[in-house]
């Protein structure tokens, strides 16, 4: 399957129904996706690997890698509503993958590769930097994203550091944010996002 296709197939997949403000729940857009899982495939961080998707939300990062060859795939999400929505698009997509319905900070698992794209930090008082230490307790190459601020990626780069870890790679992105909550005015919303390597 090629990048393009993937990410129509990904596009036919159900978002979520009541997005919650306060996890900061906003679909990945599957064109984000299907760039990064491509990208992780072309490095060898994804075939025949064990991938954990975090904060899966509604489990496309999953379901993408499992259809990119991934060997198995484990989703954790604290929110109960987007697992089901997750299972729903698993069974769908006609992949197998497994769930836990936990927060990520509270998980001892290991993962050749991970992908997350966790509550930036903006609603809440918890920040994205607590989720990027839980993937970096589990894997050795992580994929995750976060906004776009120079002085937020500088922040992120040296925390990374501190974990005696690197970032090997800063990919800025446009991300698409549809109208999700009241407060919305407009139809759609783009920020700026940083897509992180770690290693």
């Amino acid at each position: 399957m090629k990048q393009k296709d993937l990410e129509i197939f990904l596009t036919q997949l159900e978002s979520f129904n009541s997005p919650k403000l306060h996890l900061e729940q906003y679909q990945t857009p599957p064109r984000i996706i299907a760039m990064i899982l491509w990208r992780a495939l072309q490095l060898g961080d994804l075939e025949n690997k064990s991938i954990g998707d975090l904060c899966c939300g509604t489990g496309l990062f999953g379901i993408g890698a499992k259809i990119l060859g991934a060997k198995d795939v484990l989703g954790i999400e604290i929110d109960k509503e987007a697992i089901e929505i997750a299972k729903r698009n698993a069974k769908k997509s006609e992949v197998k993958i497994d769930f836990i319905n936990k927060d990520i900070r509270d998980v001892e698992k290991s993962f050749d590769t991970v992908f997350m794209n966790s509550p930036f930090g903006i609603q809440g008082t918890v920040k994205d930097q607590e989720f990027l230490l839980s993937a970096l307790k589990m894997s050795k190459i992580i994929y995750s994203i976060h906004l776009y601020q120079e002085k937020n990626v500088d922040f992120l780069i040296n925390f990374v550091d501190r974990q005696g870890r690197e970032v090997k790679e800063v990919i800025k992105a446009e991300f698409e944010l549809p109208k999700s909550y009241k407060f919305h005015k407009r139809k759609y919303h783009v920020i700026e996002v940083a897509i992180l390597r770690c290693v």
